[in-house]
């Protein structure tokens, strides 16, 4: 997937929005060892790992894995909930956050609860004692409310700001920092121009009236034009707002609850100390 958005990106001249999001995705992983402090959950320690050591709360190993992990897991889920939100909109007429809403809740417990409990089941990592209810398996332990409760807030939240894969023009994060302001609209005068050159009698070429063509997007599928900045300066800009907006986002939407309910419950761990 990572392969095929590089290549999107190479074709279009451009940072496509599949790119974006997995990249902005795998960036925010090295806070996932403080949310795993926070539940409890640790992984099984036949993986391949690494450890956040410098960080005051983390746990004991995180696989190599994890980052290309949540460039996929949260670039697929988004990807869903998005197509399944503009089937409402279409078929409703809905607005697309209030279908995001919508869908939100049995898409993400479907598809965090799928894969994690699978995940325990396997014994690929374990959540010990976790919060709440959990189905134990003989090889890991799977709750059933927490975190996946939680996670109904962050992914959708920046699926909704990320806009759809296909949007032509400037998202919501985009927006948000301004960059509009390096924008302006196409229009027909801005599309190529067709010419037609007729042949008179004798040989003689004719240059007819040009028409304009009506289109107003070209092959990199937008519907503006970049003005007042290069464009490698305003890509560069698009990505430092997506990975500060998924930064900021994710560190106070999903790592401030996890570590706080544990430190306010006191609840301890034989494997997380």
């Amino acid at each position: 997937m990572i392969i095929a958005a590089a290549v999107g990106c190479w074709r279009r001249r451009r940072l496509t929005w599949a790119f974006l999001f997995l990249l902005s995705s795998l960036l925010t992983c090295w806070m996932e060892t403080m949310g795993d402090w926070g539940q409890h959950l640790v992984y099984s320690p036949s993986f391949a790992h690494y450890s956040w050591d410098w960080l005051p709360y983390h746990t004991v190993t995180e696989p190599y894995f994890m980052p290309f992990a949540y460039a996929i897991y949260w670039t697929i889920h988004a990807w869903a909930i998005l197509t399944l939100a503009q089937w409402l909109v279409n078929r409703r007429g809905w607005s697309l956050l209030t279908a995001v809403i919508v869908w939100s809740v049995p898409v993400t417990f479907l598809w965090d609860i799928s894969a994690e409990t699978l995940s325990a089941y396997f014994g690929w990592w374990t959540y010990n004692p976790g919060f709440g209810p959990v189905i134990a398996f003989e090889r890991g332990r799977q709750p059933l409310l927490w975190p996946v409760t939680l996670m109904l807030f962050w992914p959708n939240v920046v699926a909704y700001l990320a806009g759809k894969p296909v949007n032509r023009g400037l998202n919501r994060i985009e927006l948000m920092f301004r960059l509009d302001r390096w924008t302006r609209p196409r229009t027909p005068q801005s599309a190529p121009v067709a010419v037609i050159v007729t042949t008179k009698p004798g040989g003689t070429a004719m240059l007819e009236t040009p028409i304009q063509a009506p289109i107003t997007t070209t092959d990199d599928g937008l519907n503006y034009d970049v003005v007042g900045i290069s464009r490698w300066k305003f890509e560069l800009a698009r990505f430092g707002a997506w990975t500060a907006v998924f930064q900021l986002s994710f560190f106070i939407l999903l790592v401030v609850p996890l570590v706080f309910l544990r430190l306010v419950t006191g609840h301890n761990s034989i494997y997380v100390p």
